[in-house]
């Protein structure tokens, strides 16, 4: 329809190849591992799968994002080359979230990120929300450019660089997935 290899990545030749994942996870050891019992099978595009999840996928989960971002920490990030769920497409829905920090996280400076002193994207982040445009990557960021996603998910998850500081969110709601929560 597009004449693109894959929507995902709009200057791939040949869609993402999935053939090295498929054998990773039919692995027995990796099964194990993963606590897989004997008689799954693993598929990379199970059809099952795919009419159960039909009438999901159009199914706006923006609300989820919003109950999150006032309880926790939320990274959004989107590869540059990705033209299914890409950076224009998410800053759209970003901005109709429902939200109390909407109007300073929009305010906030798109900020300049490298990954040991080379360009790998640009944070824009206030309050709990953090989105992050990865340039050089499509959809699969942590396939397309690995050590900007491990950087990116590293720092965020403690802290650090340009995800530094405090989210402001209200700490007596942190455990947002109830009392059994691990």
């Amino acid at each position: 329809m597009t004449g693109l290899a894959t929507l995902y990545d709009y200057t791939k030749q040949e869609p993402y190849k999935d053939d090295l994942v498929d054998e990773l996870l039919k692995n027995d050891e990796v099964r194990k591992a993963l606590g897989v019992k004997g008689d799954v099978v693993f598929e990379v595009c199970s059809d099952l799968v795919g009419e159960i999840l039909s009438e999901d996928v159009m199914k706006s989960v923006k609300y989820k994002v919003e109950e999150l971002v006032k309880k926790s920490k939320v990274l959004l990030y989107q590869g540059f080359f990705d033209l299914r769920d890409g950076v224009v497409s998410t800053e759209a829905w970003v901005k109709t979230l429902e939200w109390e920090g909407l109007e300073r996280f929009l305010a906030a400076e798109r900020k300049v990120w490298r990954v040991n002193g080379e360009l790998a994207g640009y944070v824009q982040k206030w309050g709990s929300l953090s989105n992050v445009v990865v340039l050089g990557a499509g959809h699969l960021v942590p396939s397309d450019k690995a050590l900007s996603a491990q950087a990116m998910i590293e720092d965020w998850v403690l802290g650090n660089g340009l995800f530094e500081g405090e989210p402001e969110v209200n700490k007596d709601k942190r455990n947002f997935l109830g009392p059994n929560a691990i």
